[in-house]
């Protein structure tokens, strides 16, 4: 549905873009993440026809932008992070503007309006006019008019930046109900957005694409890619020979408890790290190390996996190079 191959984008010296490829499948809700000045919009603006690539191309719902900017333009529904509304008129008024200006047939505009009011939770709001409604109600009102024209794909840049937490639930919800039906292009620098109603997550950094993964192999791989926690009683000589004693690990930190404790941050040697999907090597190291410390009698007080975060995963990528 979303075909990009080595999109690129200056403005001056500054490189906006570099080499950007992805792929996204008809009906995916796809997170488009990256810090600020990532090249989010940038890229979002380029798919959506409001300014062209200078090197690279793009095919949005079957259609070359190069060939036909304006069709991929019908066939898109976008709504910006600034939704562009009219506060003085009401929801209805407003969404009959949008369906003039998106539908071909607009015989049908009537009902095409009651879909949309229905869809985004409007319905009762309809002959209010924009301007007296909450932010959240207005970010629905943005989405249903870039869903008025049945888009093919569905373009949302920061829809819950501005929102109290519950105006964000509700705004996630409504996204992603369109899972399935719409392909939806999500940008967000808020990870909580993505990784609640995605599907895939690409990430951005500095004008690089540095990550393209499913969001559940990620929860698989931060779940089997964390450390080990040992917190127990033990001389500087002890700690030494109980790693010695367990094979496949090696102590990346200790930390002192005000206890008398010692906390011992364990992970997995090179050569011995679990595949992604597979958790049985650290049940194994876990086992092994709590016979250790009984046989070398030392008290076990806290054992166990400390995975890593999504959070943490996307702070290591900012932190290397784009790849």
């Amino acid at each position: 549905m979303i075909d990009v191959e080595a999109l690129s984008k200056s403005y001056g010296a500054i490189r906006a873009l570099d080499e950007v490829s992805f792929r996204v499948a008809a009906g995916e809700i796809v997170g488009l993440l990256g810090p600020n000045g990532s090249g989010k919009t940038t890229l979002l603006r380029i798919l959506t026809g409001f300014f062209p690539a200078e090197a690279g191309s793009a095919t949005v719902a079957g259609i070359r932008l190069a060939d036909d900017p304006f069709e991929v333009r019908r066939r898109v529904g976008y709504l910006p992070e600034q939704a562009p509304l009219y506060p003085e008129v009401t929801v209805r008024r407003f969404l009959r503007f949008a369906a003039d200006v998106k539908l071909s047939d607009t015989s049908r505009s009537r009902e095409r309006i009651a879909a949309v009011l229905d869809e985004c939770g409007l319905a009762h709001v309809a002959d209010r006019r924009i301007g007296t409604l909450s932010k959240g109600y207005r970010q629905r009102v943005g989405i249903a008019q870039a869903l008025i024209g049945r888009p093919q794909v569905l373009v949302l840049d920061e829809p819950t930046a501005g929102l109290d937490p519950a105006q964000v639930l509700e705004v996630r919800e409504l996204i992603r109900a369109l899972g399935g039906r719409t392909t939806v292009l999500l940008s967000s620098h808020v990870l909580a957005d993505v990784s609640s109603v995605c599907d895939r997550v690409l990430m951005l950094h500095l004008g690089r694409l540095v990550l393209a993964e499913r969001i559940d192999a990620l929860r698989r791989q931060v779940r089997t890619g964390g450390e080990l926690v040992l917190r127990t009683r033990a001389s500087a000589a002890q700690r030494a020979a109980l790693v010695e004693s367990v094979p496949g690990v090696a102590l990346h930190a200790t930390d002192e408890g005000a206890d008398g404790s010692v906390v011992l941050h364990l992970r997995l040697a090179a050569g011995a790290e679990p595949r992604v999907e597979d958790d049985a090597r650290t049940e194994q190291v876990t086992t092994a190390l709590a016979r250790a410390c009984v046989a070398a009698g030392l008290p076990v007080l806290e054992l166990g996996p400390r995975s890593r975060t999504l959070e943490d995963l996307f702070v290591d990528l900012l932190g290397r190079p784009a790849a």
